[in-house]
């Protein structure tokens, strides 16, 4: 499956860039050739192809990848935390969301910006796109936009929120998930996230995911240590594994006192936006 090999080439460039990017010895040039060349050492790659994100997917023989992680090596602000957080959440929800068969993505994409409009902030981009095979890496007309044919089981699509403070920095979690039939008892459809990289661990504010999304979380991490664990052993790639291992420990799950702070929090980053950014449109 490409999304294991992938999974493999994205672990080894993180740890890589954990390594080199506090040294100052990563410029995006050098950190585009890095991803590029330990994809092309898994099993079944294809040369990178002109016009593509190579830096965010791959391209092999057997299907395509797209997949976006933001990290932080130091120590991010409040609001750098809680706008990482509120993304995640966003992409949380629409990945879990169950809707009627033949739905337009266009009429659930904003399950994805919600957590952000919470506090008056959202993002300027899509929420997703198709996912090509021996084609674009963005096929239309699957996706979320509003002239996208409605999904159907068997589709595959991005799921990336983000967020964006010009001249600050900014955030997108991309996901690749397929369109399935959910558990219920009349047909409805839900999605299938098949991208298996975790999230930056040094950037999630666990107050405020609600249970349910921590409930997740745990489930997605378990899916990823049974899947891309044994091909790293497999490679004898032992320090990327022990990493895998650290990056997927299952959150704590305490409703309680995540919904106490969670409520704190909200107010703590109003108060940001408010005296540190008074100019700022979403």
């Amino acid at each position: 499956m490409p999304q294991v090999r992938d999974a493999v080439a994205v672990i080894q460039y993180l740890l890589w860039l954990e390594k080199t990017v506090p040294q100052g010895q990563v410029d995006e040039f050098s950190g585009a050739q890095h991803i590029d060349a330990l994809r092309q050492s898994v099993l079944q790659p294809r040369p990178p192809l002109p016009g593509l994100e190579q830096n965010t997917g791959g391209q092999y023989l057997d299907g395509t990848t797209d997949i976006t992680r933001t990290v932080h090596w130091g120590t991010p602000t409040p609001l750098q935390k809680e706008t990482y957080t509120r993304v995640l959440m966003g992409n949380i929800d629409l990945s879990r969301l169950v809707f009627p068969p033949n739905t337009a993505g266009r009429n659930i994409e904003s399950f994805a910006r919600r957590p952000l409009w919470d506090v008056g902030l959202d993002y300027g981009h899509g929420t997703g796109h198709g996912i090509g095979n021996f084609l674009s890496v963005h096929e239309w007309p699957v996706g979320f936009q509003s002239n996208n044919v409605p999904l159907t089981a068997g589709m595959f699509t991005s799921i990336e929120p983000g967020y964006y403070q010009d001249g600050e920095f900014g955030i997108r979690i991309e996901d690749i998930a397929l369109v399935v039939e959910a558990q219920t008892e009349t047909p409805f459809l839900t999605f299938e996230v098949v991208s298996l990289v975790p999230y930056d661990r040094n950037l999630i504010d666990i107050s405020l995911l609600s249970p349910e999304q921590i409930r997740y979380l745990n489930t997605y991490y378990e899916s990823i240590r049974e899947r891309v664990g044994p091909e790293l052993q497999r490679q004898q790639l032992q320090e990327e594994y022990n990493w895998l291992q650290r990056s997927t420990e299952p959150f704590p799950l305490d409703s309680a006192a995540a919904a106490a702070t969670s409520a704190t929090s909200t107010l703590a980053l109003a108060a940001l936006l408010s005296t540190l950014l008074p100019g700022l449109q979403a």
